[in-house]
């Protein structure tokens, strides 16, 4: 497998410092993630190059290999002009897809050209992406910066895997409609196999805009979405930072050193607050320094005794952005004039870039941080503080529209446009009794560990690589499954009719000596095993309930059958449907059947509403699912026919790619079963199955096909 990241930033900055070039990394831990990723597969990251020394660097087809410590992968970069920067960065990423995904609306702003050059960048950049591509490649797509890249690969190259992390929310369609381009960006999206998002909001969100905007057939229960003909799975992979990293860093830091911080930071005695944010209107700054005020107008007994240290760094220098600073620190000068008093400042403003490292002491010596999104997809100091706080005795109050808040159970959640419950919350937080904060922390560095950057890293890659080994298994490693009535057979009037076809019964022979083969149906066992009548292939009998192979049955089951009430249930449908000509019940022993095929129109549908009716009082004991004119029935211990695949796979076919192809409703728990690891086929299109034959008389053609 081949593995190719695209990212907007790079992991790695050449700079020109005089006539030396520095290399730097830009902050965040994305790099130090993928590092080991791409060095492991020798990999290829494809990034705007943005240093004023990256084009010196760089060989003939814009390549460098990287970390320049120990180079294990490549670096590929592409270049922009400064109109394609002003527009398709500052422009269309960041005033027009950052403010519609944080729900601030009012900050939209939206050119034509912003659009123009946001399709000739994604078109630079797949480019790339398909120039360094080869049969066997996984493509990694990062953020909204390059929605269309991953259709524009596609179109391009068809079988390549590709899968994209959205980092920052996924509206609703309520707000995700106010963007001129919401097909387009949909449509875009839509090409990858795998799209990861932060939280599972963001997954409906995001399959609620595309049944709404492009009528794709959604499958809520399996979190896929098909889309001319293209299934994309998406999955909630929340992200982290490197805890070891964090926690190591905080750990090394003598009493001394926490010490020397405080002395330089103006702080002699108290509490210590942080809080630490690009400069940027959605980390909702105004709305903390107002309940900062707030607090100490309120709790007098406070000043002198609480510093918070606000760590603001500019990183995008144009409005809305500007105006933005100018407020902040309008306000900071405000309350450090109302609140000061000799040597002591209530906010410690830095503006300046601080590593990692010290960063990690930053956290250790302050008792409480401060989240206040107004909306995130994740935040990652919130991970960052709980990492460091190895002291445990550290609180932190989180916005509950932060992605984080989802996971970190232990946090104090407040409503940044609370004000006052803002200020109460501080107020809780610095007189929380010890063994509370210890606790509270306990639990919170357990989930950060247990939950790391690594672990997000390798998820994603691991989702990716089953796309990738189902995709592209070869043929002969496949275990086949086949459905009988409306897959194999057509469907008729009545159940004995359903003989199978010579045609597909000769493909059926061939393809049993190429593939194990297991043909699965709701009839009973026996019936099955006499239709097909093929030896040395697998059946299943009652949707799931009964395996045979050879001289083998296995009762598909969880713990014993309650036959009792199955039978219970017989007898009041019998008595219910006993005048309707043309419904019919059949008893299969661990289930039931009722057909209405033969029905008028008018008793199919009396006996639709009388079986739901008696349905109401068994759904804690029974299963009824309704199928192509048949009511099926069965205990809720009693295996489906994706229980049924599972146990074959585990114990008949080890190390198999399943296919399945079916008909019916009672297919799609086979479907959902194999969605990530197999190829769903059905007959007629079902939102469940990743492909589908128009009719089922090209079942045959396509068992000829394979065969």
């Amino acid at each position: 497998m081949a593995l190719i990241v695209a990212s907007n930033r790079e992991p790695f900055i050449h700079r020109k410092v005089g006539k030396a070039i520095h290399v730097e990394r830009p902050a965040g831990g994305l790099a130090s993630a993928l590092d080991s990723v791409l060095g492991a597969v020798n990999g290829i990251w494809i990034a705007w190059g943005s240093g004023s020394g990256d084009r010196e660097v760089v060989d003939g087809h814009n390549r460098v290999r990287v970390p320049p410590s120990t180079p294990s992968y490549i670096l590929k970069r592409v270049w922009l002009a400064q109109n394609e920067v002003d527009n398709y960065y500052t422009g269309y990423s960041n005033r027009v897809l950052w403010p519609l995904s944080h729900l601030t609306l009012d900050r939209v702003y939206y050119r034509r050209q912003y659009w123009d050059f946001y399709k000739v960048v994604n078109k630079k950049f797949a480019d790339a992406v398909i120039e360094e591509s080869g049969p066997d490649t996984v493509v990694w797509v990062h953020d909204y910066h390059l929605c269309l890249v991953p259709s524009l690969i596609r179109q391009a190259l068809p079988s390549a895997i590709i899968g994209h992390f959205w980092h920052i929310p996924w509206p609703d369609w309520s707000t995700f409609r106010i963007l001129p381009q919401a097909k387009e960006v949909l449509e875009g999206l839509l090409a990858n196999d795998l799209i990861g998002f932060q939280i599972p909001l963001f997954v409906k969100n995001f399959m609620g805009c595309a049944k709404e905007c492009l009528n794709a057939a959604i499958d809520e229960e399996g979190l896929s979405v098909l889309y001319n003909g293209h299934r994309t799975v998406l999955k909630a992979f929340p992200i982290s930072v490197d805890f070891t990293s964090f926690s190591d860093t905080a750990s090394a830091k003598k009493p001394s050193a926490l010490r020397r911080l405080r002395e330089q930071l103006g702080i002699k005695n108290g509490y210590v607050g942080i809080g630490v944010d690009r400069l940027e209107y959605t980390k909702a700054l105004l709305k903390r320094l107002q309940a900062i005020d707030l607090f100490f107008d309120k709790y007098l007994s406070f000043r002198e005794r609480f510093t918070f240290v606000q760590i603001a760094i500019p990183t995008r220098l144009s409005e809305p952005y500007i105006s933005y600073k100018r407020s902040v620190e309008e306000l900071i000068g405000r309350i450090n004039d109302k609140y000061s008093a000799g040597a002591w400042m209530p906010i410690v403003y830095i503006t300046t870039k601080i590593e990692h490292k010290e960063l990690a002491l930053y956290y250790r010596i302050s008792d409480v941080a401060i989240i206040s999104s107004v909306y995130d997809g994740m935040n990652l100091v919130a991970k960052e503080y709980i990492a460091s706080q190895v002291d445990e005795n550290g609180v932190i109050i989180l916005s509950e529209f932060a992605g984080a808040s989802e996971e970190l159970t232990g946090a104090l959640l407040l409503n940044p446009y609370d004000i006052e419950s803002f200020a109460e919350n501080i107020k809780r937080a610095l007189l929380m009794p010890a063994e509370e904060k210890r606790s509270r922390m306990r639990a919170l560095r357990d989930q950060v560990r247990a939950n790391n950057l690594k672990k997000w890293s390798d998820d994603f890659v691991s989702a990716l690589e089953e796309r990738h080994r189902v995709l592209h298994q070869p043929a002969g490693n496949i275990f086949l499954f086949l459905d009988y009535d409306g897959t194999l057979a057509p469907i008729v009037s009545r159940p004995a009719l359903a003989v199978l076809d010579q045609g597909v019964r000769a493909a059926l022979e061939r393809l049993k000596s190429m593939y194990p083969l297991a043909i699965i149906s709701g009839r009973t066992l026996s019936d099955i095993r006499d239709r097909v009548n093929i030896k040395d292939i697998v059946y299943v009998g009652n949707h799931g309930a009964q395996i045979g192979y050879g001289n083998v049955v296995v009762p598909g089951s969880d713990g014993p059958i309650d036959t009792g009430t199955l039978n219970e249930f017989r007898l009041k449908a019998s008595a219910a449907l006993k005048a309707m000509d043309g419904v019919v019940i059949e008893d299969k022993g661990v289930t039931l059947s009722i057909h209405y095929r033969n029905a008028s129109a008018r008793h199919k549908k009396a006996a639709t509403k009388k079986i739901r009716q008696i349905a109401d009082g068994y759904r804690k004991r029974l299963r009824i699912t309704t199928g192509k004119e048949v009511s099926e029935v069965r205990p809720r211990n009693v295996w489906n026919k994706g229980d049924a695949v599972e146990w074959i796979l585990k114990n008949l076919g080890t190390g198999r790619m399943p296919v399945y192809i079916g008909d019916d409703v009672t297919d799609d728990d086979a479907f959902r079963a194999i969605a990530t690891t197999g190829v769903t086929i059905s007959v007629g299109t079902n939102v469940h199955a990743q492909c589908y034959l128009q009719e089922q008389s090209e079942v045959k053609d396509f068992l000829d096909w394979l065969s």
